[in-house]
């Protein structure tokens, strides 16, 4: 059984289609690449998932269960996190307690047992030293970290990430990039990531969907997808390598 999968999913705005008839399916413990041109309705679709916006049209089946009427918080309880590309953090808390927030809004919220180990967490997102700095001070890669860090504590299944490497330098994205995979390795935690930065994109997913103009073109494994000279020309622009 996949972990999600998305069933004829139409997202109207009055007569604006966001999205048409989109299906596909995620598979368990993946990371998940979503790549397509500007407005080709890549935030909606992952809205659309993680309960910002009901489907239109459609079903979105989470575990074998339809959560498409749920809201953010429902789903965040059911284990899908998300995290944003301007990282939302209680800028006025610590490190430490930005990951304790992230824990009451998850299990800790539905009674259920913590998923993660705030130690595990430390470790993963290599914020084990900065417990006790404000989170207002931190550079933009902890920033992320600590967004990452506290979606962790929710104890999510399965995490969606808008843009996670919007700002970020070479460097930078080789060590987010590394965090992700160690998440997804150790964790067994299912990933989607919402990226313009192509390249990088191909480096972690397993599999990359392209949508444009709201609709499903292709789903397949980045040497398939970045050879595919349509896609490429047509959907990623013909300098794919930013």
């Amino acid at each position: 059984m996949s972990h999600m999968s998305l069933e004829n999913v139409t997202m109207k705005f009055g007569p604006f289609r966001a999205l048409t008839d989109v299906s596909f399916h995620i598979d368990r413990g993946e990371i998940l690449g979503v790549a397509g041109p500007n407005g080709a309705g890549k935030s909606t679709l992952m809205n659309v998932c993680t309960g910002g916006l009901r489907a239109s049209e459609g079903k979105v089946i989470f575990d074998g269960k339809t959560i498409t009427p749920f809201s953010r918080h429902v789903r965040c309880g059911l284990g899908i996190a998300q995290t944003f590309q301007v990282p939302t953090l209680l800028s006025s808390l610590t490190v430490g307690e930005n990951l304790l927030a992230g824990a009451l809004f998850g299990r800790e919220a539905r009674g259920a047992p913590p998923g993660i180990s705030l130690d595990e967490i430390l470790s993963l997102t290599k914020l084990g030293d900065l417990l006790e700095m404000e989170a207002a001070r931190a550079d933009l890669l902890t920033r992320k970290r600590i967004m990452l860090g506290a979606a962790l504590a929710t104890g999510p299944e399965m995490i969606f990430m808008d843009e996670p490497l919007g700002g970020l330098n070479a460097e930078e994205i080789a060590d987010f990039l590394d965090v992700v995979r160690h998440v997804r390795d150790t964790l067994g935690i299912t990933v989607v990531m919402v990226e313009h930065k192509t390249r990088a994109l191909a480096e972690i997913a397993d599999r990359i969907l392209i949508i444009n103009f709201g609709e499903f073109v292709m789903l397949d494994t980045p040497e398939i997808v970045l050879n595919d000279d349509h896609v490429v020309e047509i959907y990623l622009g013909k300098k794919h390598d930013a």
